[in-house]
């Protein structure tokens, strides 16, 4: 409680500072974010759920939209901090650096069962199926909105789709033009600059092109020193729209984050912490076409180039993904609307092996294809309508895969909207689980034998996907002009999900004498998830908008032991109870304070305790084009811990911080 009551004391401060500095002479600029009825916002368009523009309130999924205003009004600097916006999804920050990110269970800093793009593009690394969210640090100012559908979105996006979808889309060209600087610095962000500038060749052709650096500070340990977790880092990048029809992208990063790792050794300590700088850098480049035909009908194609690698003690990875998809939205055919696409990704990789891993083999270029199917049947006009489809795929590792989905919608009125579904979903294995070859650890004597045990994963060539059936059961409802609920409640089935088993225990004469003990990834291990979802939006006035949301889980799971030792820990990767308020307030024409409350719930495997969030925003209007904002983050209290074990040599403590944020556009 005190340290909550420093908090507001630091940033009730700095508040009635930029209050009474607000009372001089200023050109003000009305700020928009309100001007849009609650009517309009439910009626925005997203893509994520049928890859075609469908309005937001009818759309027969788990779907929030987190809008470009939104983060630019809560000031955060990367994607982690803005997705702890959206209702259901597990944000728990580890280090200055790193994230474990989820949705609905299963979580971890490299969560697999999570589909994350940005304008299409798939981010999720191939090699262990997770996101290396420190090397997608993008311009915050750039992105237009992030759908998040909670769910699976396997029938039409593909494999890893499992527990939802993460679709980060940036502004079109001509929605971002003029020079804006944006420059922060504070407790924690020792630096930040972002430079954008967008201009047009013609009438419809319209370019941007940004670059940004960053440099955050370390967090502490737990014992009080630096974490060393610093994070630094620069990207760069363009965009070119041609009308609505046409645009090409790309992007060029590097970022180092420094880390620590673990050294083993069958003598004593046997183990030591030692510490380095994982370097990741890259290059991509998207582009994306569609063109309305005469018949209403429409047909799109997507391709990207992706080159990405990362540098670190334990592997060398470097990759390139090139990948093409078309699609075909078809004529309403009398009740029914088709879409159809087929899709080629070429995965080339190479994996450099170290002391500790060895990929079998060190070098692989693979082929995935895949097509899909969906068709929205109207049952009744207006009022009840079905969606059935299919993603069909073959990979180089399981070969034929398939994951449908049913979604029945029935609209009793146009304030309304009730939505049910069933859909599998597949997570295809990794290039960690089919090919590595790693030293996990090494067990001091008495533990496991009397001399010191050498753990090691050893390669599955036989491993199979992960299969999931979801059911999914939702309600929309704008109770009035201002006031909207959304609710969803699901029970998921998981098989053939990773475990490890001992296979075997082998003497080794030495020296020095000690046992191998090899485990190997088998599909033995199943679960059952269930819990909901609510969020209630209120357009309190013209100048106040709040947003409460609930979400609540609870994960089953079903697995052998494994050298006495419980398999069965992933029960408590997530919080069981969050919970969130969010308050956006225009002050004045000129000010605006947004606050965003959360509350999580207790992570027992890591023996972290239930958590209060505070993290707020007051943004001045200096001029017409002048904004600043002053961001305070954590501020309930000194310092928390939200990931990890403590006895990990990364664990940190999340510190409170405080940093302001100066944006002139011209």
């Amino acid at each position: 409680m005190t340290g909550l009551c420093k908090s507001f004391k630091f940033f009730t401060a700095g508040v009635l500072a930029f209050m009474l500095i607000s009372s001089f002479p200023a050109h003000a600029q009305t700020i928009d974010y309100f001007d849009l009825p609650l009517a309009q916002l439910l009626g925005a368009e997203v893509v994520s759920v049928s890859k075609k523009p469908q309005k937001l309130a009818q759309s027969p999924a788990a779907v929030y939209v987190i809008t470009g205003e939104d983060i630019i009004r809560s000031g955060v600097t990367n994607i982690p901090d803005a997705l702890r916006m959206a209702p259901g999804v597990q944000v728990a920050q580890a280090d200055s650096n790193s994230w474990a990110i989820s949705i609905r269970g299963f979580n971890n800093v490299l969560a697999k069962r999570l589909l994350v793009m940005i304008d299409g593009r798939t981010i999720y690394n191939t090699l262990h199926g997770g996101v290396y969210w420190e090397a997608h640090n993008v311009a915050m100012g750039n992105i237009d909105r992030i759908e998040i559908v909670r769910g699976p979105g396997g029938s039409l996006w593909g494999a890893n789709a499992v527990n939802g979808v993460i679709n980060i889309i940036m502004k079109k060209s001509y929605r971002n033009q003029g020079t804006r600087i944006t420059a922060g610095y504070g407790s924690h962000e020792r630096g930040l600059i972002t430079v954008n500038h967008g201009g047009s060749f013609a009438d419809d052709k319209f370019y941007n092109v940004y670059a940004r650096y960053f440099d955050r500070d370390n967090y502490r340990n737990l014992s009080g020193t630096s974490a060393n977790d610093e994070w630094e880092g620069y990207r760069a990048g363009w965009r070119t729209d041609w009308g609505d029809y046409l645009s090409i992208s790309g992007d060029i990063y590097r970022s180092g984050a420094d880390q620590n790792f673990e050294r083993f050794s069958l003598t004593p300590p046997f183990e030591t912490a030692d510490s380095e700088t994982a370097v990741n850098k890259g290059g991509n480049i998207t582009g994306n076409f569609r063109k309305p035909l005469e018949n209403g009908a429409e047909v799109s194609l997507r391709t990207y180039f992706d080159y990405a690698s990362r540098d670190e003690n334990i592997l060398s990875d470097e990759r390139y993904i090139f990948d093409i998809e078309t699609q075909y939205n078809f004529q309403p055919l009398g009740r029914h609307e088709f879409i159809a696409g087929a899709g080629v990704r070429n995965i080339r990789d190479d994996l450099a092996g170290t002391e500790l891993t060895v990929f079998s083999p060190a070098s692989r270029e693979d082929f995935n294809f895949s097509g899909f199917l969906q068709d929205r049947i109207i049952i009744v006009p207006d009022e009840w309508d079905l969606t059935l489809g299919s993603k069909f795929e073959h990979n180089f590792y399981t070969g034929f895969e398939f994951q449908p989905t049913a979604r029945l919608q029935w609209l009793p009125d146009e304030d309304q909207t009730v939505w049910a579904s069933v859909s599998r979903a597949v997570s295809t294995p990794t290039r960690i689980e089919r090919d590595l070859d790693i030293t996990n650890l090494v067990v001091p004597p008495g533990l496991l034998s009397p001399t010191p045990a050498l753990v090691t994963l050893a390669n599955n060539k036989s491993f199979d996907s992960e299969k999931m059936i979801a059911y999914e059961l939702g309600y929309r409802n704008r109770i009035t002009s201002g006031l909207s609920l959304d609710a969803a409640l699901f029970y998921n089935e998981y098989h053939d999900m990773l475990s490890v088993e001992a296979a075997g225990v082998t003497p080794v004469a030495g020296p020095p004498a000690h046992v191998l003990v090899p485990l190997v990834a088998r599909n033995d291990q199943s679960a059952e998830t269930y819990g909901g979802e609510l969020v209630l939006n209120w357009n309190v006035n013209s100048e106040w908008k709040l947003t409460g949301a609930y979400s609540y889980l609870e994960v089953f799971v079903h697995a052998p032991d494994v050298l006495g030792f419980s398999q069965e820990l992933e029960e408590d990767d997530a919080p069981a109870h969050q919970a969130s308020i969010q308050s956006s307030w225009n002050i004045s024409k000129t000010l605006n304070l947004d606050t965003n409350l959360y509350y999580v719930d207790s992570l027992p495997r890591f023996g972290i305790g239930d958590y209060v969030r505070l993290d707020a925003s007051l943004g001045w209007r200096i001029h017409k084009n002048v904004r600043f904002n002053l961001v305070g983050q954590n501020l309930a209290e000194e310092a928390h811990r939200e990931w990890d074990a403590v006895d990990s040599v990364n664990a940190a403590e999340i510190e409170r911080s405080v940093f302001g944020n100066f944006t002139w556009e011209f």
